[in-house]
């Protein structure tokens, strides 16, 4: 009997890995071939050798009908493409269905939604409880979030030695890409991460394997419950105030930093961002004369590999944003 898809994708996602692709990537392709997995079973089609490309088509043209952003879209077709290539290498389908998915021309005007401005992120963390261990992961977490532009799975990630506070400087491991980058922490995720280490081993249930933030049972925090956690914040902050979630913070950091003048290459490696592309559709959220700098930018040789040259905070920030 065949097997069916889930299982085959299980099967593409072990190679993968047994190829040395990095842990993110890997968990990227799974998130995103999941839900088509779904879908395909609700339409009655469990097999790989029973997809056809109106199926595919499908999947894809009621993502944008629910406002799934093309830039989303087209990673999502190009992991499909990937899974079908290999299952028809394996001869689990006589023809390719994706070979031609379809995937909607890019929207100019696309724009992450609108970042927080400094006041409502210096606001927001200032109204966080500190009252136990969880109260001061979870703003370390947010500091980290916001103040080092990082990915919510780099964050989850951290491990207490990726941190060096003496020197204020943390390190991405396996980041996007596979990755590494090493950045300057901001004297306000410097004073919330040593506010939580303070009292980090109150969350310890056995032997401490180093994971930075955890749970109440002692196990590195998964993203679930972060998930949850926004869900809770969002409940509480009534129909017209922006949807929170942990990409804004990134989202916002960056469009904050250019506000206050950094040069957009070091933005890029702030975001570890490898193609300078992906970084200027922030330019169309900063007024001025940005335009011209990203035009000045391209094409990058290479980006400086000095930490100093990133400012650790927008220059526009408050300065409460910086005490613990």
């Amino acid at each position: 009997m065949a097997k069916p898809l889930p299982i085959w994708m299980e099967d593409y996602l072990a190679q993968r890995a047994a190829e040395g692709i990095a842990l993110a990537s890997l968990t990227g392709f799974r998130k995103r071939l999941k839900p088509m997995s779904r879908f395909l079973a609700r339409r009655g089609v469990r097999k790989a050798a029973d997809v056809t490309p109106a199926d595919l088509d499908a999947y894809l043209t009621g993502m944008a009908a629910r406002g799934v952003s093309w830039r989303s879209r087209r990673s999502i077709a190009s992991t499909i493409r990937a899974l079908f290539r290999w299952c028809q290498e394996r001869g689990l389908v006589l023809a390719n269905p994706a070979r031609d998915l379809p995937v909607a021309e890019a929207d100019d005007d696309e724009l992450p939604q609108a970042p927080l401005s400094e006041a409502e992120v210096n606001d927001l963390l200032a109204g966080m409880p500190r009252s136990d261990a969880t109260d001061l992961r979870n703003r370390a977490h947010l500091e980290l979030l916001y103040g080092c532009a990082l990915r919510l799975t780099e964050s989850l990630n951290l491990d207490v030695p990726d941190l060096d506070l003496e020197r204020r400087v943390l390190r991405v491991r396996d980041g996007k890409g596979g990755k590494d980058r090493l950045l300057p922490i901001p004297r306000g995720a410097w004073g919330a991460v040593q506010d939580y280490l303070a009292v980090r081993r109150e969350l310890l249930r056995g032997p401490d394997h180093g994971a930075l933030l955890l749970t109440r049972t002692g196990i590195r925090l998964p993203e679930r419950a972060v998930r949850r956690w926004f869900q809770r914040l969002n409940l509480g902050r009534g129909a017209d105030a922006p949807h929170l979630h942990p990409h804004l913070f990134r989202h916002s950091i960056a469009v904050h930093l250019l506000r206050g003048g950094a040069d957009i290459r070091h933005v890029q490696q702030y975001l570890g961002h490898a193609n300078l592309e992906t970084t200027k559709v922030y330019l169309r959220m900063v007024p001025g004369h940005l335009r011209e700098a990203y035009d000045a930018a391209m094409p990058v040789i290479a980006v400086e590999d000095d930490i100093d040259k990133i400012p650790t905070q927008p220059t526009s920030m408050k300065q409460e944003a910086d005490t613990p």
